[in-house]
């Protein structure tokens, strides 16, 4: 995950991803997803991942490795830093980005430091004599600079789990002592001071149960994680599939097993919603009371699917196209309730980026 708050001038109140050759909406009109248009996506590949700063800046990356940068007039394709597959995306400003993936068996990390994307390193995991291929899952950062990823050896609820932290110049390992033997499969950065894991870990040595860490003021403390037995450890929806922090007692998170369910912290205790779908992909607030999330890529046909919780679940048809479209991943424009979703659609044979805003 990839969201932060950067101040935004009342100047650009509704300056945010116009599609191009469009003008904006009135306020009073009636928000809803719409399609971002503009060279950029001419070029071949699915957008996997992204990130957004404000609205004068935000990312996306494709499933080669390709970087998509926002500018606050157009999107743009960047150099990027070798080809990989993305995982996740964050950005703390302008001028900081990062993101994760795979090569082949080998964990790739990338930065942008405002003029260029460049590879960084991401060690395996040490395990004995030998350093183990990960796969990073989760990618999380903060305005201040602070960068979490945490990194699996097998599937997302079935072995052992790294925790990854930037240093200013590559990501070095993390020692979580109450996530030992944990699955940790989603991190959300608020701050340097505050930082939470979950994941799952195994209550008689095959049934999933929830494990949620915090790191505050240093220290890495348990956090009372979601009751109940969430399933067959290994099974691919019984884990905390996103996690999201909007304030110091403000924490949401999506599992996916058994309907899935829409986890929210107040500080004291969990509740949750169940929600209409076994598999959800991403989860993003709304920046009101509510969150959106995503059902697995594909879901939608011909136009993108999304479900908006706002004390009740609402499906929401994205823009009709003329051909299957699918949403990989979906983030909040920090300071305002605009929402940016990334996938793509089927092109004769190749899939063509896509980018859908919802304002």
């Amino acid at each position: 995950m990839r969201r932060l708050s950067v101040a935004v001038s009342a100047l650009l109140a509704g300056a945010l991803l116009v599609p191009q050759g469009a003008a904006a909406q009135p306020s009073a009109r009636k928000p809803s997803w719409k399609n971002v248009t503009g060279s950029a996506f001419k070029t071949a590949g699915t957008l996997l991942a992204a990130a957004a700063v404000n609205k004068k800046t935000a990312f996306a990356i494709n499933e080669n490795g390709r970087p998509f940068h926002w500018n606050g007039k157009k999107w743009t394709v960047k150099k990027g830093a070798g080809k990989f597959r993305p995982t996740a995306m964050a950005a703390a400003g302008p001028n900081r980005a990062w993101a994760v993936g795979m090569s082949g068996v080998t964990p790739v990390a990338i930065y942008w430091n405002g003029k260029t994307w460049k590879k960084v390193a991401y060690p395996g995991a040490n395990l004995g004599p030998i350093a183990l291929p990960i796969v990073p899952f989760s990618l999380s950062a903060a305005p201040d600079g602070t960068v979490y990823s945490v990194a699996g050896l097998n599937s997302k609820n079935d072995g052992a789990s790294v925790v990854r932290r930037w240093d200013g110049g590559k990501f070095v390992n993390v020692d979580v002592p109450p996530a030992a033997g944990a699955s940790l499969t989603a991190v959300a950065v608020r701050g340097a001071k505050d930082v939470w894991l979950a994941g799952t870990t195994t209550a008689n040595g095959t049934q999933a149960v929830a494990t949620v860490v915090r790191l505050v003021d240093g220290r890495w403390k348990a956090v009372k994680a979601p009751g109940g037995d969430w399933g067959v450890i290994g099974q691919a929806h019984n884990i905390i599939q996103d996690l999201a922090v909007t304030g110091p007692d403000k924490v949401w998170a999506i599992r996916a097993q058994n309907g899935g369910g829409l986890l929210r912290w107040n500080g004291t205790k969990w509740t949750e919603a169940g929600t209409p779908l076994i598999s959800h992909y991403a989860l993003t607030p709304d920046g009101g009371s509510g969150a959106w999330t995503i059902p697995s890529p594909g879901s939608g046909g011909k136009s993108s699917l999304y479900l908006h919780w706002t004390g009740k679940w609402t499906n929401v048809k994205g823009p009709q196209r003329k051909a299957d479209t699918q949403i990989h991943d979906l983030v909040r424009v920090p300071g305002t309730k605009q929402v940016i979703a990334v996938g793509g659609v089927a092109a004769k044979n190749k899939r063509l980026p896509v980018i859908e805003i919802y304002r």
